[in-house]
């Protein structure tokens, strides 16, 4: 199979060789060569990683109606947008509630090699988060508490080992030495859904902590603090920081400030996206709660209209992010398919022989139109 297109904004189109899944060669185009995908107005790029998705095309992570055709479903769906990697992500409810979602997403990726290869880990957006409103976000709070090692290790038992990712509140009680313990066993720990203040971030980065998870993401009416909080963050160099670039849950103006204080290599797009993400507008669950997508692509509860999730996609995340803050298409690229590499390796390869073929192949003039995908050099859309 050939590709062909360019991998860079700044490089002359280039021929990918590929054979037995993996990329075997890659050589010049010559004019008028041919290719079995792609062209010389075309572009070529690896896989998209999305470490926070609740859900997909219609599909809830955390419903208890979840089945592993729906996870399946949501991959495939997933793919179309450019993502070849993904982790299921599951929010703050219930003990039992969470370890039965585990056990459903484990047997899904058991029996299909598909989402094996897609679903790289799982990620707990809580439940040790802030109690309090404002931080907590829509995360119900009956169901939000301090953090124990033995609770997620039976969550790890559930799911067989696929945590790689938690989200929690640092300034909790039992939060800093759980992150220690946490990062020792091979996780990262993500900071969010907080009111901490300056020194607990401090200190969660101090034993490991090196994600700040979706900034930003709080509602209208931040407090002073909660600013400075943001601050401290942006400033911090160990901190990778997750961004929603929908225009929704930051500015764009926003989204330009924290690119600029941060830098291109330290930031990673996420979605955060739920059920309606991918789907029609109307009404779709993320777990016990009731969310309506508008036809502005917004995803708020029915019950007073906050933010719940997103329904924003990869594709489209990468065209805002090069609008919002007025970067180049291989900076908007890196934040969605490498920069997440530092913190999870397995998250994606290089374009190089050798290397397997996951791969993107889209135009891109005024917006990002993803037109095919191949993993293991594979087609999956």
């Amino acid at each position: 199979m050939i590709l062909q297109g360019k991998i860079s904004e700044t490089q002359p189109p280039v021929n990918i060789i590929v054979e037995n899944g993996k990329i075997i060669r890659i050589d010049p185009c010559q004019k008028g060569s041919s290719c079995d995908f792609g062209g010389m107005e075309f572009y070529i790029c690896s896989g998209f990683f999305d470490p926070q998705v609740n859900g997909f095309a219609g599909v809830d992570f955390n419903s208890p109606l979840l089945t592993p055709e729906g996870i399946h479903h949501a991959g495939r769906s997933l793919a179309s947008t450019g993502v070849i990697h993904f982790f299921p992500t599951l929010i703050t409810s219930s003990h039992e509630r969470m370890v039965h979602q585990l056990k459903i997403i484990a047997e899904g990726l058991r029996n299909d090699p598909f989402l094996r290869k897609m679903c790289i880990g799982l990620h707990l957006e809580g439940p040790y988060i802030s109690s309090e409103d404002g931080p907590r976000g829509v995360h119900p709070r009956e169901f939000v508490r301090l953090p124990r090692w033995e609770e997620l290790e039976t969550f790890q038992e559930a799911c067989q080992g696929l945590i790689k990712c938690v989200t929690l509140a640092p300034e909790v009680e039992g939060a800093i030495p759980f992150i220690k313990k946490a990062v020792a066993h091979g996780m990262v720990i993500g900071i969010g859904h907080t009111g901490a203040s300056e020194d607990f971030i401090e200190k969660a980065v101090e034993v490991g902590a090196r994600l700040s998870s979706h900034l930003g993401n709080a509602p209208s009416g931040i407090s002073s603090r909660y600013q400075n909080l943001i601050r401290k963050q942006l400033a911090m160099d160990l901190l990778m920081v997750s961004i929603i670039v929908d225009g929704v849950h930051l500015s764009p103006e926003a989204v330009k400030n924290y690119i600029q204080t941060k830098g291109t290599d330290h930031i990673i797009l996420i979605t955060d996206s739920m059920a309606g993400a991918g789907a029609s507008p109307g009404r779709y669950t993320l777990g016990e709660l009731e969310v309506e997508v508008s036809s502005d692509r917004t995803a708020r509860l029915v019950e007073n209209s906050r933010l719940a999730g997103s329904a924003l996609s990869m594709d489209r995340a990468i065209t805002n992010v090069i609008r919002f803050a007025k970067i180049d298409l291989a900076s908007a690229i890196q934040m969605a398919a490498k920069n997440a590499q530092t913190l999870f390796p397995d998250s994606g390869g290089e374009i190089l022989p050798g290397q397997p073929a996951d791969l993107v192949l889209f135009e891109y003039q005024d917006e990002l139109i993803v037109k095919s995908v191949w993993m293991d050099g594979k087609k999956i859309f």
